[in-house]
């Protein structure tokens, strides 16, 4: 009996392709989304040491001018962070897009897997009968060759 071939393998093949690519953009897409995190804190860190340092010099004595100079740095810090938050909310909606597709190709590629599950039992069923039916022709024989033998003797 012919060796089992799943009559789909190209497709399923290819569906497996599709869904690596996907997996593959949505850890890109991830990573653009750490980085954005990454920079927001390292950001707000900033922002934070630049308070401390802006009280600590209140606490000495601070001219005008160089109060000026902090709040215009914290000023400038906090638009940076503004401008992160709206690229990572962007970035965060293209990975949850992402994602939506990355779970799509994972249900095609399943939905294949189990036609070949099924394809792989209708062959087995098949190759056991055919295995049944070859017992019995041999049984089947071998009793009539019996049979004759017998009968000569």
């Amino acid at each position: 009996m012919k060796k089992f071939e799943f009559t789909m393998h190209k497709v399923l093949d290819l569906k497996n392709t599709v869904l690596d690519e996907e997996k593959n953009r949505l850890s890109q897409l991830q990573a653009a989304v750490r980085q954005l995190e990454g920079q927001i804190a390292r950001l707000t860190e900033a922002m934070q040491a630049i308070t401390g340092e802006m009280q600590e010099r209140q606490a000495d004595g601070i001219t005008v001018a160089e109060l000026l100079g902090y709040n215009a740095r914290k000023s400038n810090i906090h638009l940076q962070i503004k401008e992160l938050k709206e690229r990572l909310a962007e970035a965060q909606k293209k990975a949850d897009a992402q994602m939506q597709a990355v779970i799509e190709a994972s249900r095609e590629v399943s939905k294949l897997e189990k036609v070949e599950e099924r394809q792989y039992e209708s062959y087995r069923e098949m190759v056991k009968k055919a295995e049944t039916a070859f017992m019995e022709e041999l049984v089947a024989t071998n009793v009539s060759y019996r049979r004759v033998n017998a009968a000569v003797s």
